[in-house]
């Protein structure tokens, strides 16, 4: 099933585990470009190759 951003948006709000989640990764990103100094792609990039790796 694909969420529209505004969906997301609105799941991110009405859920408190769900925004405190979405709080940390974007903290996560923030502090990965502002340590390394990689472009907004790179981190980007960064999460994709993520994606389906957190339970390995």
């Amino acid at each position: 099933m694909t969420f529209t951003d505004k969906q997301m948006f609105q799941a991110i709000e009405a859920n408190e585990d769900v925004k405190d989640c979405f709080e940390k990764i974007s903290d996560a990103c923030k502090e990965l470009k502002s340590k390394t100094g990689c472009p907004n792609d790179d981190v980007d990039r960064f999460l994709e190759f993520a994606i389906g790796k957190w339970y390995d």
